[in-house]
This record gives C-alpha cells, sequence and structure tokens, in this order.
C-alpha cells in the first residue's frame, strides 16, 4: 500500500504539469482555428459584399459620360477601377436624402459630383458610403449657421448632416490644382467621423498608427507654425482642419505636396489606402 501511494505522489509530478499543458495546447489549437475561422469568414462576406454592390448598383451612360468629362480621378482609372468607382457612387446616391435651402433644387447631376467627391478620397477602403451621415444639405451660396452664428461654405454635424455650398463646390471643382475644394474638404470631416463611429457597419478602417502619427507631426506643425507653408494657413487652425485641408491639397495637387509636404503626403497614402500619382490603379493595399 505505501508503494502504491509513493507511485502515486512520485507520478503526479507529472500529471499536474501534463493537464496544464493540454490545457494550454487545446486553448490555443482553439484559439487558432477560431481566429482563422473568423479571417475566413470576414473576407468571404466582404468579398461577397463586394460582388453584391458591382452588381446591384449601376449608372447610365450618361452619368458615366459626365464623371468621365468632369472627374480626372475617375477618367485616368483602369476599367475595373472606373467600374468600382461608379457602383460606389450609385450606392452613395441611393442611401441618402437630398435637400436643396434658400432656394437650390437638388439636380441628379448635382448629386453625382458630391457622390463621387466622397467616393473618391475614400476609394482606398471601397465601398464606403459614410453610412453615419444620411442627410446632405445644399444652399445656393455660403449660408449662415445656427449653431456657430457665422457664415460657412460647408459644415459636417456629428448628428449626420452635411451641408454644402454648391457655389463654392463647383467653383472648387472648376480649378482642379490650387488646393481648395470645398467637396474633398467636407468629406474628409466626414470619413473622419465615420471612421470613429462603432456603433456603424463602416469603422476603424482606417490605419490606426499613420491617424495617430498624423495628428501628432500636425499638431507639431501647427504648434511651430510662422505663418509661411505651401499649404494655406487656415490648415493651421487645428489637426481636424490641417487633416481636411491636406486631403484637399492630395487630390487637387499631389505632385507638389509630396514635394513640399513629404511627411503629410506618406501619412494620407497610408491613412486613405491611396496614392493619387499612381493613376490607373491608386490603391496602394
Amino acid at each position: 500500500m505505501e508503494n502504491e501511494l509513493e507511485e502515486l505522489v512520485k507520478n503526479s509530478d507529472y500529471i499536474l504539469p501534463g493537464i496544464v499543458l493540454f490545457i494550454l495546447a487545446f486553448w490555443l489549437t482553439f484559439t487558432l482555428l477560431g481566429f482563422s475561422f473568423f479571417k475566413i469568414a470576414t473576407g468571404l462576406s466582404n468579398f461577397l459584399f463586394d460582388r453584391y454592390i458591382l452588381l446591384t448598383y449601376t449608372l447610365s451612360p450618361q452619368e458615366k459620360a459626365t464623371l468621365e468629362y468632369k472627374i480626372s480621378f475617375y477618367r485616368n482609372l483602369s476599367i475595373s477601377n472606373k467600374r468600382k468607382f461608379a457602383c460606389n457612387v450609385k450606392y452613395f446616391i441611393s442611401k441618402k436624402v437630398f435637400e436643396g435651402r434658400d432656394g437650390c433644387r437638388v439636380t441628379e447631376d448635382m448629386k453625382l459630383l458630391i457622390a463621387a467627391a466622397a467616393t473618391q478620397i475614400a476609394f482606398g477602403h471601397f465601398p464606403t458610403i459614410y453610412e453615419h451621415f444620411r442627410h446632405i444639405v445644399v444652399y445656393p451660396d455660403k449660408y449662415f449657421s445656427g449653431s456657430t452664428q457665422r457664415y460657412h461654405l460647408g459644415e459636417v454635424q456629428a448628428n449626420g448632416v452635411i451641408k454644402l455650398s454648391w457655389k463654392a463646390f463647383t467653383e472648387g471643382a472648376a480649378v482642379q490644382n490650387d488646393g481648395i475644394h470645398v467637396g474633398y474638404h467636407e468629406m474628409a470631416h466626414a470619413l473622419k467621423i465615420e471612421d470613429a463611429t462603432l456603433h456603424d457597419m463602416e469603422h476603424c478602417f482606417m490605419n490606426r498608427t499613420a491617424l495617430h502619427n498624423f495628428h501628432r507631426y500636425a499638431n507639431e506643425r501647427i504648434k511651430n507654425f510662422k505663418g509661411v507653408s505651401f499649404m494655406r494657413d487656415y490648415a493651421f487652425s487645428n489637426s481636424e482642419e490641417f487633416f481636411a485641408v491636406s486631403i484637399e491639397y492630395f487630390f487637387e495637387t499631389p505632385a507638389q505636396l509630396r514635394k513640399n509636404e513629404p511627411e503629410v503626403y506618406n501619412y494620407l497614402k497610408l491613412i486613405l489606402n491611396l496614392d493619387p500619382m499612381i493613376h490607373q490603379n491608386p490603391v496602394v493595399a
């Protein structure tokens, strides 16, 4: 009996560590398999959703011709990327309520061009429709905002409303190399809010490290701003305006931005997953 007890005690020195190792191995295997299954399932659902968008939302030949004529970013894309861009534009329009105020009548072309501006800056994260923002209000010119008590050319509100001056929008779109485009500017603010809105399906799609580093860099630039910069002074109001103004230059004057603000250009490439200097296939990942 004593010998049996001694043997049991001796064996317990191996049994307990063996049980612990078995549990750890089982947990690790289950975790890896579960993570792999999650990645496969997520990838498959994203693939199927992308195919659904491409098959369901299509623009008319006339609408595509308008994009071809007025949007240089679209015009330079490869055929497959043009298809993605056009589908995203249609998807965006289908999910928004457009409203004209102060006598502005929102036409189908206006919807098309607003959606194109939104699609362009978010093209690296296709499909993106700014789900949080359901309502787009268009004014004929600058408008008085009750919330800020001043006149605006555009505004993005946390309650899901985007406001635009159509005069400012068209003037910015007409001159494509001055780094001023109210459509890009306001959609940049909206995209940033969309990324941070956790209750929506579209969130946390931007590169977190690049975004953090961008704002750290922006705050340093703002702190040391002496009144002379390649970008206009309004960029140095705060880091959010630095972000929105940078995106205007990123798409309107990419070569000049890369030359004069290489850090900004490289951060935006990572954040937006785009390089506008690569015309046919600008998506970088």
